[in-house]
């Protein structure tokens, strides 16, 4: 009985051992688990980076058409005042400057609608009353000349 107890024991305490031992060395062996795991980091800050990058570009275009528009009111108030100047310096008090409506921004959010262009033609139009440049007889000599009769060549009798 101790013999078989011994064993059993002995048996046990090795299944054990060996799926401790099976258990960490399947873990070595796997490395895409450990590859997967290290993409999905480098992705997850790639997306951060790509997402602070566009606030970034949205942030530099929101200030520079701040700046654009204050650039414009400078313009104007510069403009204005030399129109200013100019009417009331002027001998006839009429000035060719005219002065430039206050408040407009420059740089509105409206999107300005294009009226598409006609496509080009690809053949020649037709004039009224010809023949247009597709139709078989289009640049030919509206009178027919008559052919003179032409005999066509006798080969020689040898």
């Amino acid at each position: 009985m101790q013999d078989i107890t011994t064993l059993i024991a002995v048996a046990i305490i090795c299944l054990l051992s060996g799926a401790a031992i099976g258990y960490f060395v399947l873990g070595r062996l796997k490395p895409e688990q450990q590859n997967r795991a290290a993409l999905e980091k480098q992705f997850s800050e790639m997306q951060q980076q790509q997402q602070d990058y566009q606030q970034h570009v949205s942030s530099h275009f929101d200030r520079t058409g701040e700046l654009l528009n204050e650039l414009a009111e400078s313009y104007r108030s510069v403009h204005n005042h030399i129109v200013e100047g100019a009417q009331n310096l002027h001998s006839s008090g009429i000035s060719p400057l005219q002065a430039l409506p206050e408040g407009r921004p420059v740089l509105e959010s409206k999107s300005n609608k294009v009226v598409p262009s006609a496509p080009p033609l690809d053949y020649a139009p037709r004039q009224p009353g010809k023949k247009g440049a597709l139709h078989e007889e289009f640049g030919m000599d509206s009178e027919k000349k008559p052919k003179e009769h032409i005999e066509p060549p006798v080969a020689p009798h040898l």
